[in-house]
């Protein structure tokens, strides 16, 4: 049965293939490419994954036999700094040997704003919903020690305001806790890849930010 994660990178996979194009072009043309290309790209996916995010909140609000009406809110698209993200990808792009990591950049930067879309949705809908304890974060197989760690801290999160910290390449989800049911994410199990500082430093300013 497909998650909403799967169904975000198949969104998320269909938004690059649209800037597939401008990486075949000479290096100096591809940040004006760019710049022209992905604010309308941007636009498009984010409102397809909220719209995906919003089917799938109804969904699991149905399978979970919670009382009450209660739709999905999209959340409203926000300003994506798309201007920012091509120059940034872009900034030491000189030759054709640098186009593989500026695509890499880009592409990350691209996939984060589509998927904080379909979050962003799910959060919302989650703390506005009277049936809903409010939201989880559930990791995809593979995730990153950062993203596991985040997952199982401060348990269910209740305000809009604590940030999903969506990092480039990443699929992990908001998914609703519903009042009087089990929680759908389980307690942190470290891997047994040694942390790193940056690691503990990424989870130290989480924290203090949200918690």
């Amino acid at each position: 049965m497909p998650t909403l994660s799967s169904d975000l990178v198949l969104v998320t996979g269909e938004a690059t293939d649209e800037l597939a194009p401008i990486w075949d072009l000479e290096p100096a043309e591809i940040p004006t490419a760019l710049i022209d290309v992905l604010p309308a790209v941007v636009d498009t996916y984010a409102i397809a994954a909220a719209a995906v995010a919003a089917d799938a909140y109804d969904a699991q609000r149905e399978a979970a036999e919670v009382a009450g009406l209660f739709a999905a809110i999209v959340a409203p698209l926000q300003e994506f700094g798309t201007d920012s993200l091509a120059l940034w990808g872009t900034k030491k792009l000189v030759s054709l040997a640098d186009v593989a990591d500026a695509r890499t950049l880009v592409e990350g930067g691209l996939q984060k704003r589509i998927v904080n879309a379909a979050n962003e949705t799910m959060t919302l809908s989650a703390t506005e919903d009277p049936q809903a304890r409010g939201y989880m974060r559930r990791t995809r197989p593979g995730s990153c020690d950062f993203c596991r760690m985040v997952a199982s801290r401060g348990g269910v999160y209740t305000k809009t305001s604590s940030r999903f910290a969506c990092h480039d390449h990443c699929h992990c989800e908001a998914v609703p806790a519903w009042g009087g049911r089990a929680l759908p994410v389980g307690p942190y199990k470290p891997s047994d890849r040694p942390s790193t500082e940056l690691d503990r430093a990424r989870v130290r300013a989480w924290i203090a930010a949200n918690l």
